[in-house]
């Protein structure tokens, strides 16, 4: 990540905090990706039940069970229940593979820089290999209409995404969009103040729909 913050002065006196960095005229905050807890638990979960089921289904077709313990009573016929879980088994292989590449190629992950003395916002971020493999996006301090919080304010914002309304480039995700489903707290109401009061511009939080 290092290498990549090309766009970040080298010279600025940082005050380190959890997820980046702070100054009184700049402010780095590091966007973690998809090496979640979260998403290794449910790579893992789908690959060891599309595993299981694809046992099921290749016990129907030979009308056997391969491990002793097991009785063959216990088999379902191959036709209609055993084609059935063979392609929800395959279904489940791909979305796992889905998950395992989220989680390699850290797809989400980047970075936030907002830069007071130059009046930028700068921001990056990790896509799928190819083109859009790294995304860079810059936005004026004078374009940023407010900041938006969207979570279920009931009974407090822990958990949520936090976005930034601009007048050029819409509204631009800071925090990853996956956040409003997880829901270790986040403090993230606490980072939308003190990132409006550091920008001086407006929040506003709205239910998520």
């Amino acid at each position: 990540m290092s290498a990549l913050l090309v766009h970040v002065p080298k010279f600025i006196s940082w005050e380190a905090e959890k997820h980046g960095c702070r100054s009184q005229d700049a402010w780095l905050d590091i966007v973690p990706g998809s090496k979640k807890t979260i998403n290794f638990f449910w790579a893992s979960f789908t690959l060891l039940g599309s595993l299981g089921v694809l046992y099921i289904s290749v016990s129907s077709y030979y009308g056997r069970h391969f491990f002793s313990f097991i009785s063959s009573e216990f088999v379902v016929p191959f036709l209609p229940q055993g084609v059935t879980l063979t392609f929800y088994g395959i279904a489940g292989l791909f979305l796992s593979l889905h998950w395992w590449l989220l989680i390699f190629w850290n797809v989400g992950s980047g970075y936030n820089f907002f830069d007071k003395k130059n009046r930028m916002v700068c921001f990056f971020r990790y896509g799928f290999p190819g083109t859009y493999r790294r995304i860079f996006l810059r936005v004026r301090m004078a374009d940023i209409q407010s900041l938006i919080l969207q979570a279920n304010p009931n009974p407090e914002p822990s958990s949520g995404v936090l976005y930034m309304q601009t007048r050029e480039q819409g509204t631009i995700p800071l925090t990853p969009v996956d956040n409003y489903y997880d829901r270790t707290p986040h403090n993230v109401i606490q980072k939308a103040w003190d990132l409006s009061r550091f920008l001086s511009i407006p929040m506003e939080i709205v239910p998520y729909s």
